[in-house]
């Protein structure tokens, strides 16, 4: 592969981790608003225990209720961005700290495996076609 090729495919690499970068600051921040800005318009997001919210508008009703029962104080890390062809990618990450029941003030420790399938826009910006997550038990 030449240098051009090379540096190309580290670009895409690059962008398509700082969306799932971008999903997971967001998070950790409660920001609703940048969380839905990682999705595609018909995103998925299959949480621990829940079913499948699929879309922004569902999207939109999900996450701040999530923000508003639990604060997250989480550090990820990414282990691997992979491009599957010209216009999908996944990247999985793993995700450790805290999270407190805002109802009870309980905080407990937590950690997560994660997914995420991603696909290119028309734009051309990498947007999460679906997301999953799974707790790790204790």
């Amino acid at each position: 592969m030449n240098e051009a090729m090379n540096e190309a495919m580290n670009e895409e690499l690059a962008s398509i981790e700082a969306t799932a970068v971008a999903y997971l600051t967001a998070f950790n921040r409660a920001d609703v608003a940048h969380v839905l800005a990682t999705y595609a318009d018909d995103g998925v997001l299959m949480g621990p225990g829940l079913r499948a919210s699929v879309g922004k508008d569902d999207l939109a009703r999900i996450y701040p209720d999530v923000f508003q029962a639990v604060g997250f104080n989480m550090h990820y890390e990414i282990k691997e961005v992979v491009q599957i062809s010209p216009d999908w990618a996944f990247v999985r990450s793993s995700t450790e700290g805290s999270e407190t029941n805002k109802a009870t003030g309980v905080v407990m420790h937590s950690a997560y495996n994660e997914l995420f399938l991603l696909r290119k826009s028309a734009t051309g910006a990498w947007q999460i076609a679906r997301y999953c997550t799974s707790r790790i038990s204790p």
